[in-house]
């Protein structure tokens, strides 16, 4: 038999409650993106929260790789791309951040666009919602929730 750790052993982790709202994102439109993706690369994120974004963008990108569906339409190797819009906000001890960023697929043949929402706080960093759409559903105004494992 296995013995099961005692309840000391995790005095020290703190619950995880659900996370607020997040900010409100100002949504680049696609003409905007697609002509000034360079200009928006480099001014999207403020330098205070680079640091966060690339840990976000890199949770997302294995949230991406980790999706059959995904991974079928995209195809294997997706990447996070660049940031082209984001926003941050605090609730209480909270950090939050809300990505909207390219995403390439494998072989680089695909293209779609992702919005990410992740919280920071005693936890430490914690995606949570990833959405997807390729240029069809961007026009349409639709997208993809990945599913995540919270």
């Amino acid at each position: 038999l296995t013995q099961l750790p005692s309840s000391s052993q995790h005095e020290n982790v703190k619950p995880v409650t659900p996370p607020p709202p997040p900010p409100e994102l100002k949504r680049v439109p696609l003409p905007v993106v697609l002509a000034g993706g360079l200009f928006l690369f480099a001014t999207s994120v403020p330098s205070s929260e680079k640091s966060r974004a690339d840990k976000l963008l890199k949770l997302a990108q294995e949230a991406l790789q980790s999706d059959a569906t995904l991974v079928m339409e995209l195809g294997p190797g997706i990447e996070a791309g660049n940031v082209y819009a984001s926003s941050k906000g605090v609730v209480g001890n909270v950090d939050q951040l809300v990505l909207q960023f390219q995403i390439n697929g494998g072989g680089g043949n695909a293209w779609a666009q992702g919005i990410t929402y992740g919280v920071e706080d005693d936890n430490g960093l914690r995606l949570i919602s990833l959405e997807v759409a390729n240029m069809d559903a961007v026009l349409n105004n639709q997208s993809f929730q990945v599913p995540l494992n919270k």
